[in-house]
């Protein structure tokens, strides 16, 4: 027979086992709920010389694009080119092979007259990416090692500008000049749930030596 102080001590654990259980379905119910987060890189780029765009404005697009990670085994991304990569007396350089990672959807930039900072946004995937650039993609050139000229990239130095290009030619008699040596983009990488803020410069003028 179950005396007075027993059916107290039941009672009393009854509610506490149903308390236990009700929070820990609120907990659970709470985790539901919570939205991770989206990787993305964000933040602003300076660009110099914009009354040039002005008068490039109708020419082509101008695109913030990020490029995946290197790799010449298949073709991605954008790094450093060895020699005969492509053939027999090819010349290397560094510039992209590949097709950004946002090609089908850019961040594309809007001329506005006495602005020179523009804010951007990518959502991306975690992992590692090569380069991350802004460029004048023009309307009129098809010929896809010429179409955009790259007006800047990130290259850890968010007060200078480079435009991320090694190229070069051969002008006969054994001599290879470099038309344009800029110091590589760096390196960028992404884990799981983070957001990273880049902020880099551009130079609109840039169109004037690569189109000419």
């Amino acid at each position: 027979m179950i005396n007075y102080q027993t059916k107290i001590m039941y009672k009393s654990m009854k509610k506490i086992l149903f308390l236990v259980f009700t929070a820990t379905i609120l907990l659970s119910s709470c985790g539901e709920d919570e939205v991770p987060v989206q990787e993305r890189i964000f933040g602003t780029v300076t660009i110099e010389n914009t009354n040039t765009w002005k008068t490039w404005a109708d020419s082509g697009e101008v695109q913030i694009t990020l490029f995946p990670e290197f790799s010449l085994d298949p073709l991605a991304g954008w790094g450093e080119i060895p020699d005969n990569t492509f053939g027999p007396g090819v010349l290397g350089g560094t510039f992209a092979v590949g097709a950004p990672y946002n090609s089908q959807n850019p961040v594309v930039l809007t001329f506005e007259e006495g602005k020179t900072s523009y804010d951007y946004e990518i959502e991306v995937e975690p992992g590692t990416y090569s380069a991350l650039a802004i460029g004048l993609r023009h309307n009129f050139i098809q010929d896809p090692s010429l179409k955009t000229a790259t007006l800047g990239v990130n290259w850890n130095k968010p007060n200078e500008v480079s435009h991320g290009v090694v190229i070069k030619v051969n002008v006969g008699g054994g001599n290879i000049i470099k038309v344009f040596d800029y110091p590589a983009p760096a390196e960028i990488t992404i884990g799981e749930g983070e957001e990273k803020e880049i902020n880099f410069k551009a130079d609109f003028d840039f169109v004037n030596s690569w189109y000419q």
